[in-house]
This record gives structure tokens, sequence and C-alpha cells, in this order.
């Protein structure tokens, strides 16, 4: 509604008041959208970064126990063959003990 007395040229300023604010209304709007995506941006660059150096801190401590864990089988492994040439040899040596006694012979064993 133009105020009497304002004729046309009241009316297009009015008209343009009004287009300014509703102008003004929609930069604040996209103004307001850009500083919450700057927020939203920030927080998922901050949660991004933590994801990575929670994984990063998830490899290093499961590549540690992985290491740790040949380290282990290594040592089991190791004892497990020696245990078997202990039995082969001890095998080997009664068998041998064995063949000399048939052959009337002995084996004179030194104690130390």
């Amino acid at each position: 509604a133009v105020p009497r007395g304002l004729g046309l040229l009241g009316a297009s300023m009015t008209s343009n008041v009004e287009k300014f604010l509703a102008r003004e209304d929609e930069l604040r709007l996209a103004r307001k959208f850009c500083d919450d995506q700057a927020v939203l941006g920030a927080k998922a660059s901050f949660e991004e970064k933590g994801v990575r150096k929670f994984a990063s801190s998830r490899i290093k401590r499961e590549s540690e126990m992985a290491a740790e864990e040949v380290e282990c089988l290594n040592y089991e492994v190791t004892q497990r063959r020696r245990a078997c040439l202990k039995e082969f040899y001890e095998q080997q040596q009664a068998m041998y003990e064995e063949e000399l006694s048939a052959l009337g012979l002995t084996l004179v064993k030194e104690r130390l």
C-alpha cells in the first residue's frame, strides 16, 4: 500500500525498498548457509583427522603385535625343531647301537 500523496514515484520507491530488503534477507540466509558450511567443514576435517590418527595408531599397534607374534612363533618353531632333532638323533643312536650289538660289537660312550 502506497501512502497518499506519493503517487507513482512513491510506489516504485516502496517496491525498490521491498526488493532491497528481500535481497538483504536472501544474502543474509546465503551468508548463514556459508557460515554453517564452514563450521560443518571444520567439524568434518577434525573428525577425518581423528579417524586417520586412530587408523594409523591402530595399524601401528597391529603391526607391532604381528611382529611380536612372529617372534614368538619363530621361537616356538625353533624349540620344536630342536626337540624333533634331539629325538631323531637319539633314535639313530639307539638303532646304531642295536646294529653294533647284533654284530657283537659295542660302542664306548664317554661321559662328560
